[in-house]
């Protein structure tokens, strides 16, 4: 057997071991139908089970001080459930029109209990489809729960710019590299997408002080190691920049790529992850899906 048979049986496997359980966020907002169609393009691929998780947001109770804040409370809170059930509704009849099997699954909490339980739905489906929770103020209310399943999920993310439907074909994948753990989580989520593309490129932003080249020496060993799952891959060495994050998407412009993947930064503050800067531009600047992992 020659080498491209090799490889395309290869990647074959991969892809036959793929994701089999993807999950989506959903709100009842007209962004629904993006991520749904993002999800569901996914899902078909890999033959996977698509559930909806439609989270309902409950008022915050230290918003309703006072004698009648009790009582307000419970009023809000039964036009949310009401709300709630016309979505619920709305999405068990979008979901019965899928080409996979799907279910929706309603989570009903206050803010941050949601976001937990959110975390505790990701952790056991392969793969998490969202909005990129910048960049458009109706999508900012999410940005805790999304963050919140980034580093605690413990699976990948695949988030989507505000109204971005998916292109009929993947064809071209950028992996933005660091010699990183949350690099190597990404790629490790994403190897399932990258065995399906026609064309991958990994890219590194030349580090200053890492000799000639600047650090990238182990782009070799990534590709190497792609190609032993049958994944043929390009690499690349972009200049030093205060911007890395513009610099990638740029660099994801040049090629045209249509998925970008990439490790998710953060710091801890008061026991709670917030997202480091690049991680933040990259979701806030992008205009294609970026599939990250902590």
């Amino acid at each position: 057997m020659d080498h491209v048979a090799v490889a395309s049986a290869a990647a074959g496997l991969a892809m036959a071991r793929g994701y089999k359980d993807v999950l989506v966020h959903l709100d009842g907002t007209a962004e629904d139908e993006i991520r749904i169609a993002h999800a569901e393009a996914i899902a078909v691929r890999f033959e996977a089970r698509l559930t909806g998780l439609h989270t309902n947001i409950l008022p915050d109770i230290g918003l309703y001080a006072g004698e009648f804040g009790g009582a307000a409370v419970g009023d809000i809170s039964d036009a949310v459930r009401r709300e709630g059930d016309q979505v619920q509704a709305r999405l068990t009849q979008r979901f019965a029109r899928l080409g996979v099997t799907g279910e929706i699954r309603r989570l009903e909490n206050f803010p941050a209990l949601l976001e937990g339980e959110a975390a505790t739905e990701a952790r056991w489906a392969d793969l998490f489809v969202g909005s990129c929770p910048y960049g458009a103020a109706e999508l900012e209310r999410w940005a805790p729960l999304v963050e919140r399943v980034l580093f605690d999920g413990g699976h990948g993310l695949y988030l989507v710019p505000r109204g971005v439907k998916p292109r009929q074909d993947l064809r071209t994948i950028l992996v933005g590299w660091v010699d990183t753990r949350e690099a190597a989580r990404a790629v490790a989520e994403a190897l399932p997408l990258l065995g399906a593309a026609k064309q991958v490129h990994l890219a590194t932003v030349r580090e200053s002080g890492k000799g000639r080249l600047g650090g990238a020496e182990v782009l070799a060993d990534i590709a190497a190691h792609l190609d032993r799952h049958g994944i043929r891959a390009t690499v690349g060495l972009l200049p030093d920049s205060d911007a890395p994050a513009m610099m990638l998407l740029a660099e994801a412009h040049r090629i045209s790529a249509d998925v970008i993947v990439a490790g998710a930064y953060g710091h801890t503050r008061l026991r709670e992850w917030v997202l480091g800067g690049a991680t933040y531009d990259l979701l806030q600047s992008s205009d294609l899906p970026i599939l990250m992992a902590h």
